[in-house]
């Protein structure tokens, strides 16, 4: 049932459409990410060098996120990452993985794209839901998750223990050490039909200062 007829109806509803409206509210939180009880946490802050070739950072700190839903995200010291998990396609919006408020949440992101161990879908929405602990726009963050779903790295379910998924205090450094090769990484290809078709879907919903970045991505796919 619609929330807003909802609540304009107010007394007139039956039982059952009062528990419709009940079940309603928190799916739609759930949807557009509102987790005001809970927020998410950055654990620690992004420290990091950066390699030779200038376009990879070496984490030299632990660092993690706490999702909304209280799980945790630890990425370890040593880690290596390059933004690559979020489409170039999409830098147009926030002029790179590593600028402002998106490079916490893209080392979270890029992290777990490397070692799926966790679901796509997951990974996927904890970079949504760091966006918004780091204060990202809601506008835009839901722009950059809706970006990386279909354009983003992805990957068969992977089928481990789960005190393997992080290296934590947890980690089982003996069991763990032979987990199965990681799942096969796809990379979806990014042509102009598809990337129009994208535009045409988010366009409406969107700031159009940031729609109008992604026309101007357009011109650039071949």
């Amino acid at each position: 049932m619609n929330l807003t007829r909802c609540a304009a109806a107010e007394t007139t509803l039956t039982r059952r459409q009062v528990l419709a409206c009940v079940l309603a509210a928190p799916l739609l939180a759930t949807t557009f990410g509102t987790y005001a009880a809970t927020p998410g946490s950055f654990q620690g802050s992004v420290t990091a060098e950066w390699l030779n070739d200038g376009r990879r950072m070496r984490l030299t700190k632990p660092f993690g996120y706490i999702g909304p839903d209280g799980r945790n995200w630890p990425v370890p010291a040593g880690t290596v990452v390059d933004g690559a998990s979020i489409p170039s396609s999409l830098w147009s919006v926030i002029g790179g993985p590593f600028e402002g408020l998106y490079r916490d949440p893209s080392v979270i992101h890029d992290y777990y794209c490397d070692t799926r161990t966790r679901k796509y879908e997951d990974v996927h929405q904890v970079f949504y839901d760091a966006m918004l602990t780091a204060g990202v726009g809601h506008s835009k963050a839901w722009l950059m998750y809706e970006g990386v779903s279909r354009f983003g790295p992805r990957w068969p379910d992977p089928k481990i223990d789960k005190r393997c998924e992080a290296v934590d205090e947890n980690y089982d450094f003996e069991k763990c050490a032979r987990n199965a090769v990681k799942p096969e990484l796809e990379m979806p290809k990014v042509d102009r039909d598809d990337f129009q078709k994208f535009i045409n879907d988010v366009e409406g919903q969107a700031d159009p200062a940031d729609v109008a970045k992604l026309k101007q991505s357009l011109q650039l796919i071949p």
